[in-house]
């Protein structure tokens, strides 16, 4: 009986995270990478949405507060959105902003999120490199708010960027191992991106494990001149 009774408490624990993953995307105006990464601009904010993934989405309701309460505090303008279910999966979901800046030094002391970008001069094309940065220390402490309670880490999952080109004129973006609107890219690759289209980009396994290890990684560059 005690045996019995265990097992269903490692398959409650099992069933109510399933791998324990957090999905961050962002949306994404040229303009205003253009003006950080020229005119250091500073304050600028993109939106974004974070997804956790439960085990159902009776679990997301019942435990939206403790969510909350670990991740609120590690976004900007974090705001509680209704629960999602595609497939066989079930996320809680919230909205947030982005901070946008054009150097990452001393950039964890300047706001509380998690996640930032830094979008600055390339130093190899005449453009733009916009990169993804991760505040490690509060991604520590995340992981063990949630490791307390639930006895598993979780991991980010997926990372991706609709880029929107709001100019009036043609930008070429530059990408490389990533998924771009779906297919796979390898090696760096020029997208055409006309005013007002947009680009679908997510992080290949490879650069996001880079990401989680080291803290900062490429999405992608805008060329300005060639």
């Amino acid at each position: 009986m005690f045996s019995t009774k265990r097992s269903i408490v490692w398959i409650a624990i099992f069933l109510f995270l399933t791998g324990c993953k957090l999905d961050f995307s962002a949306n994404l105006e040229v303009g205003d990478l253009n003006r950080v990464a020229l005119s250091k601009q500073e304050g600028i904010l993109s939106s974004g949405t974070i997804k956790f993934e439960v085990g159902s989405m009776a679990n997301c309701g019942d435990e939206s507060g403790f969510f909350s309460s670990v991740l609120e505090k590690h976004f900007l303008d974090f705001k509680i959105l209704p629960c999602e279910q595609i497939g066989m999966e079930s996320y809680f979901v919230a909205s947030i902003n982005i901070p946008v800046f054009h150097s990452h030094i001393d950039w964890p002391v300047k706001t509380n999120s998690l996640i930032a970008l830094q979008s600055s001069p390339s130093r190899k094309i005449g453009g733009v490199d916009v990169e993804l940065l991760l505040n490690q220390a509060r991604f520590r402490k995340i992981n063990k708010e949630v490791e307390a309670k639930y006895f598993q880490k979780f991991e980010l999952s997926r990372i991706g960027i609709e880029l929107r080109n709001d100019q009036v004129t043609y930008q070429d973006v530059l990408v490389s191992d990533a998924f771009v609107d779906g297919l796979p890219v390898v090696e760096l690759k020029a997208f055409g991106l006309s005013q007002g289209k947009s680009l679908l980009l997510e992080l290949s396994d490879v650069k996001q494990e880079f990401f989680s290890l080291y803290n900062r990684v490429t999405m992608f560059s805008l060329v300005l001149s060639i």
